[in-house]
């Protein structure tokens, strides 16, 4: 049986240049048909295998292509947990239930007052989400009263051995404020890196990463592509094997109040990039986080997962962009661009310094604040927010108090592009 590509002639990158620069009638390609990002990557209108090289490919290190679908505990007893891997939960009412299986993952927030032992007792899977470098970077103050204590909080936590991760990156910050993509993956190296630095290399097997994916999808598909191939060479220069745990949840930044009903969509096309990505635990937002969050919206939510794991099958690949020129160009520019930012953060001292001076704040809030500009302009879309709104909708502003602390230093905030015009 013949091939059916061998009746067409094979056409070269170059003579589909020519051709399209003929149709241009004059027109620089380059100005027309490239263009580039606030992650310093320019896309091209066409990829093809000479932008790769098809030696260094190889598919993401994990074990396998399923992921953990979790939610939010809410306490309702009528919540259904059935098709659930996990719960993400609150510290306090852990300790006041009992009744959750003992099957389900819990991923556990937790404040500086807790006893770790009282969770002994429970036979779950357990994943602590402390951060004092996290909780550090959002406060410009350290979690307990003094630096020691804080550290001696993280001990306490790496020497209770009834959890399977004890530390949490909480990377989902750095999004959630306007980092792009390749400082996001820079921050969260520098990171997790000083927990090596302060607590030692056998930490690595006790870390997780949490991330948050927007709505770019290719690159956010590479984006935690790339960090998987990060991470492990960043622990080769410790001599340590470890395979990076990544929670994916969605960005609150691209959300609205807004034609909230829009926020399904983007969830979606969130959690299919997450996946695709390589999450190994995934927690989708529900439609109206930004309200009070309904046990209906955590439902949808979960449920979005289950259609793309049942439906459509995405459980049955390991890796399944690989070899994909646009993304595995992507991956390799977005590692070789956020290397290069993790080394200016480490020369400057690394993370803490970084924080204490101010230079990862300056890349952040220099990238939220173009990337606002472009929304407020309509050169960013958020539609039924700034594109094909509701005239006619109104929401009501609930007024935040405003905790006033002495920071050491300007602390990471989230914001969302939304804000101001929902205000009007």
């Amino acid at each position: 049986m013949s091939n059916l590509f061998d009746e067409f002639d094979s056409i070269s990158e170059k003579q589909w240049k020519n051709k399209v620069q003929v149709e241009l009638k004059g027109l620089e390609y380059n100005e027309t048909l490239v263009w580039g990002t606030n992650d310093q990557i320019n896309v091209k209108p066409l990829y093809t295998i000479n932008d790769i090289d098809y030696s260094t490919i190889q598919p993401l290190p994990r074990k396998n292509s399923d992921w953990k679908i979790i939610s939010n505990y809410t306490g309702n007893a009528d919540q259904d947990y059935s098709f659930l891997y996990g719960f993400d939960i609150n510290y306090a009412p852990l300790k006041e239930t009992k009744s959750i299986p003992s099957y389900l993952d819990l991923f556990i927030n937790i404040d500086e007052s807790n006893s770790f032992d009282e969770l002994d007792h429970l036979k779950n899977l357990k994943y602590l989400n402390l951060d004092i470098f996290g909780y550090y970077a959002q406060n410009g103050l350290w979690q307990t009263d003094t630096k020691e204590a804080s550290y001696d909080l993280v001990r306490k936590a790496l020497a209770t051995t009834s959890f399977e991760k004890s530390l949490a990156i909480q990377g989902e910050v750095y999004q959630n404020a306007g980092a792009n993509h390749v400082q996001q993956l820079a921050i969260v190296l520098a990171h997790a890196v000083e927990y090596l630095e302060e607590f030692g290399t056998e930490v690595a097997e006790k870390i997780y990463f949490r991330f948050a994916v927007g709505s770019n999808y290719f690159f956010e598909i590479a984006k935690l592509r790339a960090f998987r191939f990060l991470w492990k060479m960043i622990l080769e220069q410790y001599n340590v094997e470890s395979e990076a745990v990544i929670y994916t949840t969605n960005s609150l930044r691209n959300k609205s109040k807004l034609d909230r009903y829009n926020n399904v969509i983007r969830t979606s096309v969130e959690a299919n990039a997450a996946i695709l990505g390589g999450s190994d635990i995934i927690n989708v937002k529900s439609y109206d986080e930004l309200y009070e969050t309904t046990d209906f919206g955590l439902e949808i939510a979960a449920k979005q997962q289950l259609l793309l794991q049942k439906e459509s099958n995405l459980d049955q690949f390991t890796d399944p962009v690989a070899g994909s020129y646009y993304v595995e160009n992507l991956t390799n520019q977005m590692a070789e661009n956020a290397l290069e930012l993790f080394k200016n953060i480490q020369n400057v001292g690394g993370f803490t310094k970084a924080l204490e001076n101010e230079t990862i704040q300056d890349y952040v809030y220099t990238s939220a604040r173009k990337e606002q500009k472009e929304f407020d302009h309509k050169e960013l879309s958020l539609i039924g927010v700034n594109k094909y709104r509701n005239t006619e909708e109104t929401i009501e502003n609930q007024k935040k108090e405003k905790v006033v602390k002495a920071a050491l230093f300007i602390p990471i905030v989230p914001s969302r592009l939304a804000e101001k015009l929902e205000k009007k």
